[in-house]
């Protein structure tokens, strides 16, 4: 790669023709304002808050820094006074799109939007608002539209179309009418929209978000009456949390979370995790069966909802391969409607369950009636982790000042398999935990493997158990997800066993997750997850004596009867729109 130098400000800095204006002063921390550029996305340049002045060979221009390649000779001025003048002006511009609702806003505390105006001195805008005819989507279970705060800069299409791989999202009408939203300009649950919400996690004005059940939940909390509420949050939620109260992305604060449920008016509070431990030793002993038997292979995971919205949306020949077993969420949910209740003879019709999740598409997984197939609902109410965040801020809590509190019990000690389900080829990696124990006949089986770790989009390996080799793939982001299966269907390539995750890294990337979003904060929170799995005194989910304790009350053994009853699941083949 050839190195050459640029001039910025006057200033000499060594770079390469890889890179682009925005990315050589980023790093010799020089500030260039940005609102759409996005380090997960392609630049397109929309917002024009990022102009510079480029000369060379005596030729001036003012160009978008985000979306421009540097060439040697090339000199770059920042803040020249032309250039400040027309960034106002822009901004001045967006903000007449954006309809100010900041108290209910997933950017209230890191607007970006508002930074911007506090840094250019801009108190309102003098053009008049464009967005009083806006339209809303209240229809969708998972995402909430708002146009009336959307300011054009496209990273929603962008995002569905490299991440998710979809084209879900357009532009309607032209010139000051434009609106950014769902195909057909009705709603995202018209569309074949997989509501994986990383149109919400790229989105900067709050455009796009959650759909909120804040205020249902928050009204049962007061009133509960004779109700039992029960709160159980994902493994990777107790990673991010903290990043909406000032703490650094990857700090474990599942304790204080616990006390500020509590606070909240939660009776009961339960981890998730074991959640996982159970998904791990139903989807283990299932893999165990088809590597056996060699049918409906290669094995795909299912926890993740918006995947599995993709395959029975679009691969309809691969719902055989799906693993049966639920999600963490809804195998802890079954759990505390049957073994918690009767243990402690409570009514489950008396329990409401609030899951705290990464994920948006976990509110319109919730709603399945192939989910709920013995409760109804199983799971009454899903929050993401903003959503959690926010109810907490709302009592006049700060989570980083809450005291510890550990989880209930039965269902509040997980495994190190557990934990890391929250990370690209956690889920794998628990599963591979219990397999290699149930076939290996080596003294200590395997309980690393590296080899599915890390947040490349696609990751595959050769594991050797009991001296044969089973082939693995895990992927992150349904585009990946869709390369993979047409190499599969190809020949290219083959194998027994894939994780497949919709966003970017697993659910640490998820679209509910605390903002802003990038592969820097997703690595951090990562690096956690298996830091504190070497910490467990368990580390393999069938070894959880909890657990053990549970198959053994409910009179079930992992594939039973029982367990595919609480446990498992069945898929739907759903018309594409």
């Amino acid at each position: 790669m050839k190195f050459f130098s640029v001039n910025i400000n006057g200033k000499d800095y060594k770079t390469n023709s890889n890179q682009t204006i925005l990315d050589v002063a980023e790093k010799h921390g020089l500030h260039i304002p940005t609102l759409c550029y996005h380090s997960d996305l392609t630049s397109n340049g929309n917002c024009r808050l990022c102009l510079v002045e480029t000369k060379i060979n005596s030729k001036s221009e003012i160009v978008t820094a985000c979306s421009t390649k540097v060439v040697p000779g090339l000199e770059i001025k920042l803040d020249t006074p032309n250039v400040k003048k027309i960034r106002k002006i822009n901004l001045e511009m967006l903000l007449s799109d954006h309809i100010k609702k900041c108290p209910s806003c997933n950017w209230r505390d890191n607007c970006k939007l508002l930074k911007l105006s506090v840094e250019f001195g801009l108190k309102h805008s003098r053009f008049l608002p464009r967005r009083r005819n806006f339209k809303l989507d209240k229809k969708c279970p998972s995402i909430s539209w708002d146009s009336s705060k959307c300011v054009e800069c496209g990273n929603c299409i962008s995002a569905c179309r490299e991440i998710t791989g979809l084209d879900e999202i357009e532009t309607k009408y032209r010139s000051h009418s434009i609106i950014y939203g769902p195909k057909g300009g009705k709603s995202f649950i018209d569309t074949n929209c997989v509501f994986c919400g990383q149109c919400i996690a790229h989105c900067p004005s709050g455009a796009l978000q959650e759909k909120t059940y804040v205020p249902e939940v928050s009204k049962i909390l007061s009133n509960k009456g004779k109700k039992i509420l029960v709160a159980q949050f994902a493994p990777s939620a107790r990673y991010s949390i903290g990043e909406l109260f000032g703490k650094e992305p990857g700090e474990n604060l599942e304790y204080k979370l616990v006390t500020a449920l509590k606070k909240l008016g939660f009776d009961y509070v339960f981890d998730v995790n074991v959640g996982a431990d159970i998904t791990t030793i139903e989807e283990a002993s299932e893999l165990v069966e088809r590597l056996k038997s060699k049918e409906n292979l290669p094995m795909f995971t299912s926890c993740c909802p918006a995947w599995v919205r993709y395959v029975e949306k679009f691969h309809h020949e691969l719902i055989p391969n799906l693993t049966t077993t639920k999600s963490p969420a809804q195998c802890l949910a079954a759990a505390v409607r049957t073994y918690f209740a009767r243990k402690n003879k409570i009514n489950p019709g008396n329990i409401i369950i609030v899951e705290i999740m990464p994920c948006v598409a976990k509110k319109y997984e919730i709603t399945l009636p192939e989910i709920n197939k013995n409760f109804s609902p199983e799971v009454n109410f899903a929050l993401t982790v903003r959503e959690a965040a926010k109810m907490i801020k709302d009592k006049g809590l700060n989570l980083a000042d809450q005291d510890d509190t550990p989880f209930d019990s039965p269902l509040g000690s997980a495994s190190g398999a557990g934990v890391i389900f929250g990370s690209s080829g956690g889920v794998m990696e628990s599963a591979l935990r219990t397999t290699v124990s149930i076939l290996d006949k080596a003294e200590l089986p395997k309980m690393d493997f590296v080899e599915v770790r890390g947040m490349d989009g696609i990751k595959a390996s050769s594991i050797e158990i009991d001296g044969e080799s089973i082939e693995v793939a895990v992927v992150s982001g349904l585009k990946n997800a869709e390369k993979l299966i047409k190499d599969m269907n190809s020949g290219i390539v083959r194998y027994n066993y894939v994780e497949v995750m919709a966003c970017p890294g697993g659910c640490l990337g998820g679209g509910g997750q605390p903002l802003p979003i990038s592969k820097e904060i997703r690595q951090k929170r990562s690096a956690s997850f298996y830091l504190d799995d070497r910490g467990k005194p368990v580390r393999r989910s069938h070894e959880n004596k909890e657990l053990q304790k549970m198959y053994e009350f409910l009179d079930a053994k992992p594939q039973s009867g029982v367990a595919e009853k609480l446990f498992h699941r069945k898929f739907v083949k759903r018309r594409t729109k």
